[in-house]
């Protein structure tokens, strides 16, 4: 017999628990981590420098459901967005292999993935929109109401063209915080912006101006103006993709992710049986 299993047959107690730590050790080796593709400088989904993000919130949720760590393959990128579809999302990433998963993908995947034929979507988790906003005391609750009235919206959006539809007069403004200022300004008389970069924009202004102006309570976007979303990753992945839609539908009945949503300022939809396309843009033209 060896000095070290002289050791152990002396202290079995100790013994058990060494090898039962070594054991756990083992297992945690061989999990696998859940790689995450997130951008580097895109608020309120993901910010490198702090650390945070609603997308990065919600991965780890989903990590910890799985029981996986989560890594993060941050990727650097331009901050000015105009468009729902123009965007610098890592999907070249993901497509070779540096990551698993991206969250919060708009559908549908024939129009965001045309160009990464290896991936695909998974199944809806939330949905986002333009959100009409206003400072009056009996605001505006449908886009229809908008008709004849000056509305801020961000420049080259769908807001534009959603805003001719219903016969509104659109005030362009290059940038949310500059629509935002217009609004509280008194320069508009409502706002129909992206909702969840102005949601953050509103938890994060303690302003007097700020509080006085928001979200109107009780509008329902039309679905010209609005997109689901779903977590991006490879076709050949179906495991991870099941575990990983398990894992979100799990944190939404838990009221984990609606908790997350509110601490950026996400409106939080559920996914909509009809989203955007010419169709929708069209029947809402036609008061439909």
């Amino acid at each position: 017999m060896t000095r070290s299993a002289r050791r152990i047959a002396r202290w079995p107690g100790r013994a058990a628990l060494l090898l039962a730590l070594a054991a756990g050790g083992a297992r945690a080796a061989d999990v696998a981590p859940l790689r995450v593709c997130l951008l580097a400088h895109n608020a309120p989904y993901s910010i490198k420098a702090e650390n945070r993000g609603f997308d990065l919130e919600v991965a780890r949720a989903v990590a910890a459901r799985l029981a996986r760590p989560l890594e993060i393959a941050w990727t650097d990128n331009k901050t000015h967005i105009d468009e729902i579809d123009d965007s610098d999302f890592p999907l070249r990433r993901l497509a070779k292999g540096a990551c698993d998963a991206i969250f919060s993908i708009p559908g549908p995947a024939a129009d965001t993935l045309r160009e990464t034929p290896s991936l695909t979507v998974g199944a809806n988790y939330y949905a986002a929109a333009f959100e009409l906003l206003s400072c009056e005391a009996e605001p505006p609750r449908q886009l229809r109401a908008l008709r004849g009235r000056k509305v801020a919206i961000q420049s080259q959006t769908v807001a534009h063209f959603a805003t001719l539809m219903v016969k509104g007069k659109p005030s362009n403004y290059f940038s949310i915080d500059e629509a935002l200022a217009a609004l509280r300004a008194k320069e508009t008389e409502a706002a129909l912006l992206w909702g969840p970069t102005t949601g953050w924009r509103l938890v994060n202004d303690a302003s007097p101006a700020a509080k006085a102006c928001g979200f109107v309570a009780d509008y329902q976007p039309p679905a010209a103006v609005r997109w689901n979303l779903a977590v991006a990753t490879r076709k050949q992945d179906a495991p991870l993709r099941d575990a990983v839609d398990g894992a979100l539908k799990a944190l939404r009945d838990a009221g984990e992710f609606t908790a997350i949503a509110a601490r950026y300022g996400v409106p939080d939809h559920p996914p909509f049986d009809e989203t955007y396309s010419l169709r929708a843009l069209n029947e809402l033209q036609q008061g439909r």
